[in-house]
């Protein structure tokens, strides 16, 4: 016996030491990848800086002869444009530089028993009953793969789904007649039936995870949304949302959303971790919040106040003191299916903030970080222009705001190159069109610069149209490639 024994403590410590030994070569190899990414960083900002001679001799300019008195302000007023994102570009270097972009994937940090009970919450119109069923059984099958049993998906819908009766599913219908006390509509009028006494099931102690109808939970995010209710570091949290693990509809859209993963792993991770705020705005879905700071917020924001329903809350619990963190793990979800629903979408997103912004219930401090982003997204076409501008007719700058400039310009260009490179794995897509996609990613970034600019001026021309867009979450193909998945799915609910 006591030779079997000393054979079993020499296989354990065995075990212990080649989990050591990987968990070492891991972090060397995720650490070497970091450098490499910050390596790019700096060559993007010199390669910007290089291209457009910003330490260039500008002595024999002479604007005011040339140009005269009126055109030089206008020329000026337009290279000021550009400064307005100096936040967001600083903000998004410090996360990138500071803090592991190829971070190893999470490991639950305490037992399952401990882990407290999860609410998922998918908030849906009801246009797609089967996508939102696949959704929600594959998510419930990616729970069960970490061992998570203490926890419930929460389906609410303005039109009966009619989902398969489960104690794990819970299909809430919002009335017809359900009105708030501010009237607030869509997604926020369904969120705030969810906190009415007599429908919420919930304890103060319980957490939600808000999910869009698209969303896909991974192992990673899963385990992440655990640690994360477990640890107390924390009130709301929210991660990364990638774009191209599953089908891509539209090559365009995708190519132009994996700017935002490297914005989550910037700016976002680094104001939420370092800052525990939401500086410059909060995403929709892939949000964790405590069930005592949901009820004591609400979603009752009024009209104007739930076309970004999201941001609203955020900021409204950051000037109530609140603290956010950063969650690990990806979640997936799909882009727009069209350039028409991309360019409604981020419309919303504009009116959105600028309705937060002018919202008397948040604080002026919560503000200040949005307003120059959102400032200089009105003002896109006039940062488009610059470049053209700027060769036709060349103002003189001191030579450090020609190298801020630049090095935003580096920044930027990292953040697509980058978003790209974490978007798109060489396993599904071999190196060469990985490679390819890089490249073509650095080329859209003018067409994606300008739909944008056209989705702020639409917006902010059509404000008070009214209406809440949703865009095309499925196509001919992607039904039938779930009824596919469905009849390869089998799952057993209790």
């Amino acid at each position: 016996m006591t030779r079997f024994a000393a054979c079993g403590k020499i296989s354990r410590a065995g075990t212990r030491f080649s989990e050591q030994v990987t968990s070492l070569f891991y972090a060397i190899g995720s650490s070497i990848k970091h450098v490499l990414a910050c390596a790019l960083l700096v060559f993007c900002i010199y390669l910007v800086n290089l291209l457009f001679g910003t330490q260039a001799d500008q002595s024999h300019l002479r604007p005011l002869e040339w140009y005269g008195r009126f055109w030089c302000i206008i020329l000026y007023t337009m290279r000021c444009i550009p400064y307005l994102s100096v936040p967001f570009a600083i903000t998004n270097l410090l996360g990138i530089v500071t803090m592991n972009t190829f971070p190893r994937p999470p490991t639950l940090k305490v037992a399952l028993a401990k882990i407290p009970f999860m609410c998922f919450r998918v908030v849906t119109r009801g246009s797609y009953p089967d996508l939102v069923r696949t959704n929600v059984e594959r998510n419930i099958k990616t729970c069960y793969k970490i061992g998570l049993d203490n926890f419930k998906f929460e389906v609410v819908t303005d039109k009966a789904l009619n989902l398969p009766k489960s104690s794990l599913v819970r299909e809430l219908v919002v009335p017809n007649e359900y009105r708030t006390k501010n009237n607030s509509l869509f997604k926020a009028r369904a969120l705030h039936y969810c906190n009415e006494p007599a429908v919420n099931i919930l304890s103060n102690d319980d957490w939600v995870i808000h999910l869009d109808e698209e969303t896909l939970l991974t192992e990673s995010s899963t385990i992440g949304l655990a640690n994360f209710a477990t640890q107390g570091e924390g009130d709301i949290g929210q991660g990364v949302i990638s774009y191209a693990n599953e089908e891509i509809v539209n090559w365009l859209t995708t190519l132009a959303d994996s700017v935002r993963v490297s914005v989550d792993l910037g700016m976002m991770r680094f104001s939420f971790r370092k800052l525990g705020c939401p500086l410059m705005g909060f995403k929709g879905s892939y949000i964790i919040v405590r069930e005592s700071v949901e009820k004591d917020i609400g979603f009752d924001f009024g009209p104007k106040g739930s076309v970004a329903e999201d941001v609203m809350f955020a900021l409204i619990a950051w000037g109530k003191g609140y603290k956010f963190n950063f969650v690990e793990g990806e979640m997936w979800e799909k882009s727009p299916f069209t350039i028409g629903d991309y360019i409604k979408q981020r419309k919303r997103w504009f009116v959105g903030h600028v309705y937060t912004l002018l919202s008397s219930e948040i604080p002026l401090k919560c503000k200040l970080g949005m307003i120059p982003t959102d400032l200089g997204w009105f003002l896109l076409f006039g940062n488009i222009l610059n470049l053209p501008l700027s060769i036709v007719f060349p103002v003189p700058l001191p030579v450090f705001m020609n190298v801020i400039a630049g090095s935003m310009g580096g920044t930027i260009l990292f953040l697509f190159v980058f978003g790209s490179i974490k978007s798109f794995s060489i396993r599904k897509h071999g190196l060469f069109k990985k490679i390819l996609l890089i490249f073509a990613n650095v080329l859209i970034i003018p067409l994606a610069a300008c739909l944008d600019a056209i989705a702020s001026l639409y917006g902010y021309y059509t404000r008070d149209s009214g209406g809440f867009h949703i865009v095309l979450k499925e196509t001919q193909k992607t039904q039938t490639d779930r009824n596919q998945q469905n009849a390869q799915l089998r799952l057993d609910v209790v």
